[in-house]
Formats: structure tokens, sequence, C-alpha cells
């Protein structure tokens, strides 16, 4: 942790080994501000000529050191000279013995902290360069006098300057990388990037203030950084530094900046008077600038923030907050965010008046998925101004918190009389998203929505596809999108389960027509209705991945998690790192699926406003599964409470998928094939003709016998590439025959399904092999190169177990596998064998593979 990587800065570096490879510059001036990096800059490029074969040579100033003469620059002295002459004496036995080094050439000195040098090492390392004994690297702070002697180098144009900018975010993420093993939470990292602008002196601190105060810690395997963190004291004290000698009206302009920043000028110039503007500039902790058409105030580092935030005594934030809260609501508030900072500022300062702004605000937090502001901020609204609305807003984040009990008790059984009828609309949808979320009640909901208008029939829509009923929810959206007139919430919601309904059912060209339809309306009402773009988003990649089509659904949901960890939207990130996770579990891209799904199963043990966590458990489990990991597979699975309770039905298949993968980690072939044609049978009794399809295929792939009637009725029924693909291979692994099986590695590939892809590679090349067609086995096996390659850690009966379905029968594969982990006594009882039985067929195995353990067969499983 002490030692940081270097990393970035390529151009700078570029600039050192040109200077030193010409004839014109003989120093090298790296300036910047405190922490951005000079120094290490200065180290690497020195190392670099140091491995060209330079001799290097390294000095720095130190406030200490600047009041011995030559202090900085002992160690260049002769070792037994004696001193005489004073001053140049010395001067010129340095230069000497320096100069039998070889020359500028041959020798590079880097002076760190050159602005702290005392006269006689300044006056000495210009001798050095000026009499061209050493090139010179210099790093200096920007602000600080520099000595005269380093000043004429430029005079005499014998040095070229570097002005160090922050390091850019890309290499702040590639510090954070390196600093932290395993992978950084999103919103971690773009938190820390943010408050570290580019310096990596701040982002040190940042990691081990987090690390030592316990705040950055590990959640399955993911850094997450407390949101209560503040820097340590290094950082404390170069802020409080600034602070020292302010006058009362500076003071309380930086005060105001650190708890309403981004400032505008004109706000600011009806709270403070332009000299102290101008003070607190000068003090170089605000920086006044233009930002998207308006000149606005912040301060000068984002830690700034942090740290003076902590410091203010709560009285004096209360009374600077209120201040906040009434010029803002003097204005009229047009830009994104400004309503939640003035509902934020009222109920922090403790004055609300403005509860109509307070609640708006709170649902701005929500859009922005601080569920615990939006709490605060919803009660303060309430306790001021009590009434329906109030009762609907505090209601329904209740329930987005998981507080359904509390939810529940703040909304009547029937609407308020005295509602309006926008409000009797949002009662409605509040109540049947608990009712459905919180219980589990589908059919509650659905009595609670009927006939109540298009916000209704939008809501539910979106509750009928997450319980399954994808063509009841076509429909639902259906009544809302086909209104010219329709309410734009209304519209949002039914896009959202509209487009999902109709993927999942593989009608992907409805899918997109409906998403096409809502996305704009979703767009354009950003600003009232956040979470509008996600949920379509959201419904689009799921509507993919049930089609199959993974390369679509990946690209979405890699857009949707970046755009939401850079708004900072932890709901958000959680989602779609669940969806990414998804996506890349089916195509067998393991580890980075893993990594999303631990991030997303971190998230939701804070916010599951849509009961995701189970779901997410389950994938993780499989992903463990298909690795071969058994132990990690239980234990994600033991965290899933079973299919068939619960809200979420869609993806009750996709849980008993999960437990079929988990029950082939630890060798039961026959469980697992049950299991997938339980999901199989699930899937289609739910209406759910694409999981149907993929679930019937992955009985075939787990060793089962294909349902090939069923799977070619699907596949003509769907018509879509992924379940005609299905249909292909399974029709080739019931007969034997490659050349299908090698047709529908091609599809699979097309889609993105990676692991299916090499999978029916391998198994098309094992059939071409049993037919002694040996070249078209070799083409075969080299095109699902690619896709084995990209899903290399994959476990699967079709790609492990070749040699085993080449020479064995399937009982004896089926007792093989079982012993790998099982006694013989174990698997009779298992299989329902005598032990005797078990043990003959073991033999048997044994014998065709060459191996005599049950260590052997684990060796050769790839275990």
């Amino acid at each position: 942790m002490d030692a940081w990587p270097f990393v970035g800065r390529d151009g700078e570096l570029a600039v050192v080994e040109g200077a030193f490879a010409g004839s014109d510059v003989d120093v090298v001036v790296v300036a910047g501000p405190a922490g951005v990096g000079k120094t290490a800059l200065a180290r690497e490029a020195l190392r670099r000529l140091r491995g060209a074969g330079c001799r290097v040579e390294w000095a720095a100033g130190t406030r200490a050191a600047a009041s011995v003469p030559f202090g900085a620059v002992a160690h260049l002295v002769p070792p037994h000279w004696r001193p005489t002459g004073g001053s140049p004496g010395v001067l010129r036995a340095v230069a000497g013995h320096v100069g039998r080094w070889g020359g500028r050439r041959r020798v590079a000195l880097g002076v760190d902290d050159a602005h702290l040098l005392d006269a006689p090492s300044a006056a000495l390392v210009a001798h050095l360069v000026a009499e061209r004994l050493a090139f010179a690297v210099l790093t200096l702070r920007t602000g600080d006098p520099v000595p005269d002697a380093v000043t004429a180098l430029w005079k005499q144009e014998r040095a070229e300057r570097v002005d160090l900018a922050g390091l850019p975010p890309e290499d702040v993420d590639r510090l954070l990388g390196g600093a932290l093993a395993g992978r950084v939470d999103g919103l971690t990292r773009r938190r820390m990037t943010e408050a570290a602008a580019g310096n990596p002196l701040a982002l040190r601190e940042l990691v081990h203030g987090g690390l030592s105060g316990g705040a950055l810690r590990t959640r399955y395997g993911v850094w997450r950084l407390d949101p209560g963190f503040q820097p340590r004291a290094g950082v404390t004290e170069l802020v409080a530094r600034h602070l020292v000698g302010l006058d009362a009206g500076t003071r309380l302009v930086v005060e105001l900046v650190a708890e309403g920043e981004p400032v505008s000028l004109p706000a600011l110039e009806r709270l403070a008077d332009a000299a102290s503007i101008r003070a607190a500039e000068d003090s170089g902790l605000v920086v006044v600038g233009p930002a998207g058409g308006r000149v606005e105030a912040r301060l000068a580092h984002p830690l700034y923030g942090e740290v003076l935030r902590a410091r203010l005594p709560l009285t004096r934030a209360r009374m600077v907050r209120r201040r906040l809260a009434g010029a803002l609501l003097a204005t009229p508030m047009r830009r994104r965010g400004d309503a939640l900072r003035a509902a934020q500022w009222q109920v922090d300062g403790g004055a609300v008046t403005r509860p109509d702004v307070v609640r708006l605000g709170a649902r701005q937090a929500i859009g922005w998925s601080d569920l615990a502001l939006a709490e605060r901020l919803a009660r303060a609204a309430r306790e001021a101004e009590p009434g329906t609305e109030a009762d609907v807003l505090l209601a329904e984040i209740l329930e987005y918190r998981g507080k359904s009990a509390e939810a529940i008790a703040l909304l009547a059984d029937e609407p308020p009389h005295a509602a309006g009828r926008g409000d009797a609309a949002m009662w409605a949808v509040t109540r049947a998203e608990t009712l459905y979320w919180g219980l589990g009640s589908a059919a509650a909901a659905e009595r609670v929505l009927a006939g109540r208008g298009d916000q209704a029939d939008g809501t539910l829509s979106w509750i009928l596809m997450f319980d399954g009923r994808c063509a009841e929810a076509l429909e639902a959206a259906g009544r809302v999108l086909d209104r010219p007139a329709a309410h734009p919430q209304g519209v949002i919601w039914a896009t959202a389960g509209g487009t999902a309904a109709a993927g999942l059912l593989g009608r992907l060209g409805r899918s997109a027509a409906i998403r096409e339809r809502g996305l704009p309306v979703a767009a354009a009402y950003r600003e009232p209705m956040p979470w509008g773009v996600y949920e379509i988003e959201i419904a689009d990649c799921l509507a993919h991945l049930a089609a199959g089509d993974l390369l679509r659904a990946g690209a979405v949901a890699d857009r949707g998690y970046r755009q939401a960890v850079e708004a900072g939207v932890p709901m958000m990130v959680s989602g779609w790192a669940l969806f990414g996770g998804l996506v890349g579990a089916a195509a067998g891209h393991l580890e980075a699926a893993g990594a999303l799904l631990r991030e997303a199963v971190a998230g939701f043990e804070e916010n599951d406003t849509f009961r995701f966590r189970r779901h997410c458990a389950a994938a993780l489990a499989a992903v463990a599964a298909l690795a071969g990991d058994q132990h990690g597979a239980e234990r994600w699975l033991s965290e899933v409470d079973g299919a068939g309770v619960g809200p979420n039905r869609v993806f009750w298949p996709w849980l008993e998928l999960s437990g079929a993968w988990v029950a082939m980690s630890r060798g039961a072939q026959a469980d697992a094939v049950a299991a997938a044609r339980r999901a199989a049978d699930l899937a289609r009794d739910t209406g759910l003709p694409t999981v149907e399809a993929a679930a019937l295929y992955d009985a075939g792939r787990l060793g089962g016998r294909v349902d090939r009637e069923r799977l070619d009725a699907l596949a003509t029924r769907l018509g879509t590439p992924f379940a005609e693909a299905l249909a292909l291979a399974g029709q080739g692994l019931a007969r034997g025959d490659g050349a299908p099986v090698a047709r529908a590695a091609g599809a699979f590939e097309g889609l993105g399904q990676d692991l299916l892809a090499a999978e029916a590679g391998t198994a098309a090349a094992r059939m071409f092999r049993r037919a002694g067609r040996k070249g078209q086995a070799h083409l075969v096996r080299g095109r699902s190169a690619g896709p084995r390659s990209r899903c290399a850690s994959a476990r699967t009966p079709l790609l492990v177990n070749d040699e085993l379905a080449e020479l064995l029968t399937a009982r004896e594969r089926e007792v093989v596998l079982l012993a790998a982990h099982h006694s013989s006594r174990h698997i009779a009882q298992r299989l329902g064998l005598e032990v005797k039985t078990v043990n003959n067929h073991l033999a048997r195995a044994y014998a065709k593979l060459g191996i005599s353990s049950r260590a052997e067969v684990r060796a050769l499983l790839g275990r």
C-alpha cells in the first residue's frame, strides 16, 4: 500500500526523454500543486534514464535542510574533500567530482521541491547544469517563490517547463485498482475519483483513511466506501491551514460554498459582500468561474468540502443552510436538483417554509435513489403540511425501502374521499406496489388498480410482467399506449412492462416498437420521473436476454451501468450490475459476471425495491457452479428461499435452472436434469416460451434426453434466431449428428452466446470424429476456439466431459460424475442401486479411462 504504482503521464515522460536526447535543453522543471505527482514523475523519468545507462543522483529540498548551506546536495561532495575556500571551494570540488562521471550525456540529477533549496544548493545545481556536467529534472510547487539561480536557467533558455495537471479519471482508476485488490464498487470508484480530482496524494489519503477507519471495506469481495466517510487528519490539517487568518466575512463565504456548492454567483452576492467573495477567491479555497451558462462558486478541491462540512458546528451549519434555502427559494429554481437542494436546506436548517418544495425534493431524492434522504424529507413535508399527497409520498418511499407494513398502514383501503383524481391514482399505484412487492399478492394489486386510468394500467403492466403473465402485461400496456393523450407516467410504466413482456414472449419486433413509443416520453419527463428511462432500458435488456440476443442485452447493460455510475444513483447501479451479471453468466464470462453480481448483491442489502437480491444470489450460485466451485455454489444457493414464493414469478424458472447447475456441480446429474425439466414446465405453465426453450435445451446440456418435439414446436412458434438455434442443436445432440450442432454453434456465436457456441462446437467436433470425418472435426473445433477462450473457466458436461462422453455409457458417466464427490454407498442410495453394482460401473469406467481412483476422476474433470 505504501509503494503505489506509477501510472499515466506518457506525454510528460516523453518531454523529459526528448529533452535529454536533444541538445538545447539541460533541465526540465516539473511544476504543479501539492500532491499532483511531481515527485513520482521525476523519479520515473530518472528510472528510465538509469535503465538507458545513465548515472542518476537524487536531491530534495526541505524546510529543515534549507537552513544549512549545501544541505540538500551534501552527498555530492567528494568523500575525502577537506572544507577549504568557502562556498566557491565546495562548488569547485563538487563540479570536479561530478565531472569525472561523464558529463551531461551520462549524468542525470533529480531535485525534488527545488523551491525549498537553500541558496548555495540552488547555485550548485545551476552551475552543474550551466557547465553541462549533468542533466537535471527539478520539481517546483506552483505558487511558491523559486530561487534566483533556478529562475536564471529559464532566462538563459536552458530549461523546459512541464506544468503538471491532475491525472485523468482513467489513470486515477488504475491507481485505485492497484491499491485495492479486487473489484471496487462503481459508486465508490466514482466518489473517490471525483474527490481526488486527479491528485494521487489525495487519493492515497482517501484510501489510507478509509482503510484505517474501517469506512472502506469489502463485502462479497467488492470494496465499498461508507457514504459518511470523512478524510483523515492529513487532509483536514491542510484545509485548516487555509482557514487560518480569514476574517468573518470571508469565512462565511467559504462556509456558504462548502454547504451549497456549486453556488451561483448572483445568489452568493445576495448573501455576502463582494470584498469577502474576492478574499475567499484569494485564499485559494474558492474558485469562481462559468458553468453551464451561469457563473458559479465552487471549492478549489472536492476534499475541501468534505473537511469543511465536517468541521462546521451544528448551530453554524443550520444558520448557513437557512440562508442558502432562502436565497434559492427566491429564484425560479429551473436547474435540475434545485428543488432537492432547497428541500434539504430547509429541513437541515430547521425551518420548512415551502412544504411543496420539500415534497418535490423528496421525489428528486427518489430519482437519485437516496431513499434515506427521501424518507427524511417526506416525513418533514408531512409534518409541515399533512394530507393525502404527503401520505402517499411517504408510503411510496417506505415501500421502496422495504418497510411494507408501515407503508400499508399509511394508506387506507379505499382512496380518501377528499383526494383529487391525481391523488387517487397515485394512491392506487402506491398501494398496488406495496401489495405486490411487499406482500407478494398480485391479485390484490390487480383489484386496487382495476379501472383507475393510465397510471394504474401502466403499473399493472409492469407488475404483470414481473409476475410472469406477459400476455396480460402486453394487453395492459396496449391500453395505455393506444391512447393518444395518455398520462406520461402511465406511458412510461406501460412501455417498461410492454417492452419486457414482448421480449419474454419472443416478439422482439413488438418489443422494439413499444420501446420506441415510450422512450422519448421518458426522456422528456426525466426531471419529474427520473426512473423512467432506467426502467425502460432495464426492460429492453431483459427482453433481449430472454430472447437470447446477448450482444444487444450486454450493450444495453454496459451502457446503463456506466451512465448510472456517472449519475451517482446507487439503486440503478445495483440494477445494472445484476442484469450485466446475468448477461455475462449466460455468455459464460464467469469472472466478469461474478464481479458484477457480487456488487449487485451488496447493493441490494441496502436498497432492494424490486426484491432482486434472491435472484442475484441464485445467479451467483449458477456462476460458481459453472466455474466448478461447488462450495460457493451451495453457499449462494442457501440464500435463495426456493421457487414458488414471493413476487417476481418471471424469474422462478431461472431459480430452478440455478439449482440444476448447482446439482451438476456436485455430480448429481439426474437431479440436475430433473431440475432443468421442472424449470421448463414452470416456464410453460407461467407463459414464458423463451425461457421454456432455453430450459429444455439445458436439460440436454446437462446430459438428459432432449425433448425434440417440444423444442421444435417452440422454435416454430417463436421464430427467433435463438430458439431456432436451440432446436437445431437439440436435434443434432439427440441424433448424434454433428452437422446441425455445428450450424447451431455459429448461430450461437452470432448472438453472443459464447458458452453455448463453445459447447456446440466441442460436441459437433466429437460427433464428426466418431463418424470418421476428422477434417470437419478439426475445422469445427478451430471455429469454436474463440468462444471457448472467452469462457475459459466454465466447466459444463459438454465441455469438460468430452472423453467421458466418448467412452462411457450414460450410467457409467453418471456414476463417475458422482464418484468425484461421494462414496459408493452414497451413490448407491441416490441411484437406487446395490453398492456392488456401483463399484462394477466404476471399475469398467476406470478401465476405459485409464485411471484408478476418485482423485484421478477429479483431475480428469478439471477440478
